[in-house]
């Protein structure tokens, strides 16, 4: 046991990790593994779930700041795959259907947070199903939903993580259905409904109160 203790999980004088580390489940699973140089990631960490199968890899650059992850289903499908910067997602990260391996998400990044675009694809074809601007992690600027086949079916604004300003539908045809306006996620002032020749076939009006000229 002391041999073992010697070669693994020790710090230097300045109590900086180095060498060979490990950590185990209480079942006595192996947690991680993974190299450290004067306190710096090194190379590739592996990690495991308490069955044993490998849940993630890390690959760290020189630096030790900044690895690229793979995060794996039990069935030993990659899940999610993009780089952390100092423990936090940076960049772009894809996401994917853990039975059919098919591109579920592609998110931007920026300090552990959504920051940029988001795309949604179909699960069914693949097909872009949804984009969506964000800022520090909540909905900010422009919302896009598109149909099975990628017709773009809605665009509405967001801000401060709801629905503001103005919004439309469409038909699949891509004949306006749909227009009004939100204020802080709820409809105000008057909707209308177009039939697929142009022509109104409804008006709604709704919250007029809460309309501020």
């Amino acid at each position: 046991v002391a041999a073992m203790a010697q070669d693994f999980n020790q710090t230097d004088s300045k109590g900086r990790r180095q060498g060979q580390w490990h950590d185990y489940y209480a079942n006595g699973q192996l947690r991680y593994e993974g190299q450290f140089k004067n306190d710096k990631c090194k190379g590739t960490f592996k990690y495991y779930d308490e069955q044993g199968n490998l849940k993630a890899t890390n690959d760290f650059d020189k630096s030790g700041d900044k690895a690229l992850n793979k995060t794996y289903a039990p069935n030993g499908r990659v899940v999610a795959t993009g780089y952390y910067l100092n423990q936090k997602k940076e960049g772009e990260w894809k996401y994917y259907d853990a039975s059919s391996g098919q591109l579920r998400l592609v998110e931007d990044n920026k300090n552990g947070k959504v920051h940029g675009w988001s795309r949604l694809y179909n699960p069914n074809n693949g097909v872009l199903a949804e984009e969506m601007q964000y800022i520090e992690g909540q909905p900010e600027g422009q919302c896009f939903k598109y149909s099975d086949t990628g017709v773009k079916i809605m665009e509405c604004q967001y801000h401060n993580g709801a629905l503001e300003g103005a919004c439309k539908t469409y038909y699949p045809s891509t004949a306006l259905k749909e227009e009004g306006q939100y204020a802080k996620g709820v409809k105000v002032g008057i909707w209308k409904t177009y039939n697929e020749e142009g022509d109104v076939i409804a008006e709604e009006a709704f919250g007029e109160q809460e309309i501020v000229e």
